[in-house]
């Protein structure tokens, strides 16, 4: 198809919801004529270069023969109306979309990019069922805000759910409210020891005047009420769906449920990429590069979703190729691979068995204990893993970072196979099931598996939280540990790390009652109880190639 040779933007237009609220939208034309649109609506500025051209290259699109259309959500920047998260987004982009087919520049088909929270709020959408829409493209988000975003398995993500509200959505909502920017600078400068939240610190208290949706984030007795009803069921979506996720992404698992949980009839893609939520970056983390195959234009994401939407908005005599269902890049091995389905329908289960100091592939003959201390006043720290956290805008803490530091710890404890014979390919869901004795209700275990090198060093794959049911025990909880795609080296061993916090991706609080001193104590892990076994199921597929 030629390309367009120039490129026209119409700035500011207001475009009318349906109860009269204006949204400040810019166009942009690849000259005269009707063409096939793409919608990307976003809470940070549309005008902000790097939101703009986050999720893939608006020039790029325009000069394929694409109308790009950049929307501020309601209340934010250029847009009238009041911004509360996730409300009103599938109606106001329902609306927009209306307003699109209705331009004497819109040939009629109408498709959605853009990443997290303008992911999101393409399932929300899509869920509208709004004639025009032909596709859509979310990117680093899956459609349930609650289990997805906020508190996948019951706890709360307290690092992204803060520094979310006050570094990337108060500015905005202060400014418009008229009041001075230093009502959060002390916040924002001082972001650590805000998530610390010591004794007699006031600034939690004052975020949550200034942003009523934080109050209910952080209340567990309001948060499933209030955000349960932002979850579209994948299954009613009928819109084809390309989905683009990351490894090290804190939303990779809503991104695989939404995927999991469409309609069988729906047109889908996936691709996965050695990423965490800040970008698509280059694949460079701090302590591990997996080269340059690993980097968002060598996965050519911008072509991607645009061949995606060549296929679903234009009628043409040779529709594009389709391309591979599932594409995912395989860590360790360092490669991108191609499926049909994810999980890979090879793989099968490998159960690890916990004993202490051990994890072994058959039951232990007899019942063990391992003792794991707790202390809230020294809160075992995060250390890289799939977060979004303070640190060079979360690259500098997310990724695969050595977790070797952790183990001399007393509120640690690690289970760890002998080294491996061959190398090990693992690829879909990982499942840690813990059995337990918590002395207090309510309590969170955080688990982390782990590539332990010759060399000692714990490399982390992925990590989970979830809450324990109940006091006294033994108690049994289910971790999904999240997905991965990874080649175990040989001689390596697998390793699983447990603590009763991981601050401060987590709060350090070991139950979400806030209580009025640090406690310490002991959690009980059992192993080795028939009725209750502490195991590791991991999926493994055939023998490495």
């Amino acid at each position: 198809m030629p390309l367009a040779p120039r490129m026209e933007v119409r700035y500011d237009l207001m475009v009318p919801m349906r109860d009269g609220t204006a949204l400040a939208t810019d166009v942009y034309l690849p000259g005269d004529g009707a063409f096939p649109a793409l919608l990307q609506r976003v809470p940070y500025g549309r005008s902000n270069p790097a939101i703009l051209n986050g999720a893939l290259d608006v020039s790029r699109a325009v000069r394929r023969g694409y109308a790009v259309v950049v929307q501020d959500c309601r209340g934010r920047f250029g847009s009238e109306g009041t911004f509360t998260p996730f409300a009103h987004e599938g109606e106001d982009g329902a609306d927009t979309i209306r307003w699109i087919t209705a331009q004497d520049w819109c040939a009629g088909e109408v498709g959605m990019f853009g990443r997290s929270y303008s992911g999101l709020l393409q399932w929300h959408t899509a869920a509208e069922g709004p004639p025009g829409l032909a596709a859509i493209a979310p990117m680093f988000s899956g459609a349930d805000v609650l289990r997805g975003w906020l508190a996948p398995q019951g706890v709360l993500e307290w690092g992204f759910a803060v520094l979310w509200s006050v570094r990337h959505l108060a500015p905005d909502l202060l400014a418009r409210a008229g009041r001075p920017p230093h009502d959060l600078l002390d916040v924002i400068d001082d972001i650590d020891e805000v998530l610390f939240e010591r004794p007699g610190d006031d600034r939690i208290d004052r975020m949550r005047e200034l942003l009523p949706f934080l109050d209910d984030w952080l209340d567990p007795r309001r948060r499933d009420a209030v955000l349960a009803a932002h979850a579209p069921d994948p299954a009613r979506i009928d819109v084809p769906v390309l989905l683009i996720a990351g490894w090290f992404d804190l939303f990779l698992s809503g991104c695989l449920d939404s995927y999991a949980r469409l309609g069988r009839g729906t047109a889908r893609e996936l691709v996965i990429g050695p990423w965490a939520h800040g970008g698509t970056g280059p694949g460079v983390f701090p302590e591990r590069d997996f080269g340059v195959r690993a980097s968002a234009d060598a996965a050519r994401l911008t072509d991607r979703q645009l061949d995606w939407f060549d296929r679903w908005l234009r009628e043409e005599d040779e529709p594009p190729r389709p391309a591979p269902a599932v594409t995912y890049f395989q860590t360790g091995a360092d490669r991108w691979r191609h499926d049909e389905t994810w999980p890979p329908r090879q793989a099968s289960a490998l159960d690890l068995y916990l004993v202490p100091g051990a994890l072994e592939d058959r039951p232990p003959e007899a019942t063990g204990t391992v003792r794991l201390r707790y202390d809230e006043a020294d809160p075992v720290p995060t250390v890289g893993g799939p977060t979004f956290l303070p640190g060079l805008e979360i690259g500098a803490n997310a990724g695969p970072r050595d977790q070797s530091r952790l183990l001399g710890r007393d509120d640690v404890c690690h289970f760890v196979t002998e080294p491996l014979e061959r190398e090990l390919d693992v690829a879909g869901g990982v499942v840690l099931t813990v059995c337990a004795r918590p002395p207090l209700p309510g309590m969170s275990v955080c688990a982390r598996l782990v590539e332990m090198s010759a060399s000692g060093r714990a490399m982390v794959l992925t990590e989970a939280a979830a809450r324990l049911p109940g006091a006294g025990g033994p108690r049994l909880v289910r971790l999904d540990l999240g997905a991965l795609a990874h080649r175990f080296a040989a001689h390596s061993r697998i390793g699983v790390i447990l603590a009763a916090t991981g601050h401060p991706r987590y709060r350090r609080w070991v139950t979400e009652d806030v209580p009025k001193a640090p406690r310490t104590g002991e959690i009980e892990i059992v192993c080795g109880d028939e009725r209750a076994p502490s195991r590791l199921v991991l999926p493994v597929l055939k023998e490495a190639e």
